[in-house]
């Protein structure tokens, strides 16, 4: 009977588990329900009002170089100059089914893998792309490869969006 009893809160305990189990793939920086033209407008007129750059980061929650690079932003030695030169906006790719418009009018950054970011002045003049494919292994990034990156961006900025 003891055998019976264990088997049955292990079943249930199973159940319970699995029932409350959300997979990784829902959880994530990109928000599948954003509409991502109306925050890269959001982001421009910030951009213009306070003379930042727009960082547009192209990725999905489901892979890995995406999330890693997420978590290299929040790195203490990134953040404050990430959040000092840029207003960011994530656009989830979905499947390589969602926002392929926006990638599109931006160059088509996602080619050369994602995470791809571009870079905008207020005007939405293009800056900066990693169409390349320079950063779709962020997995083996550092925090300071990001935020050399971030900088060597930033000096890229057109004079005229400077402020």
């Amino acid at each position: 009977m003891e055998v019976g009893m264990k088997t049955l809160a292990l079943t249930a305990l199973l159940t319970l588990a699995i029932g409350a189990y959300t997979p990784a793939h829902a959880q994530g920086p990109y928000d599948g329900h954003a509409d991502a033209h109306k925050d890269i407008q959001g982001a421009l007129a910030q951009a213009q009002a306070d003379g930042k750059l727009v960082l547009l980061d192209f990725g999905a929650n489901w892979c890995l170089d995406c999330i890693v690079l997420s978590h290299l932003y929040e790195d203490p030695t990134v953040r404050p100059f990430l959040d000092d030169h840029f207003h960011v906006v994530n656009v989830d790719v979905g499947n390589w089914d969602r926002n392929l418009d926006v990638s599109q009018r931006y160059g088509s950054p996602i080619e050369g893998g994602i995470p791809a970011l571009v870079i905008l002045a207020g005007s939405g003049e293009v800056v900066a792309s990693t169409k390349n494919g320079a950063l779709a292994d962020a997995r083996t990034a550092t925090a300071r490869e990001v935020l050399d990156y971030l900088k060597g961006w930033v000096a890229q900025k057109p004079a005229h969006a400077a402020r």
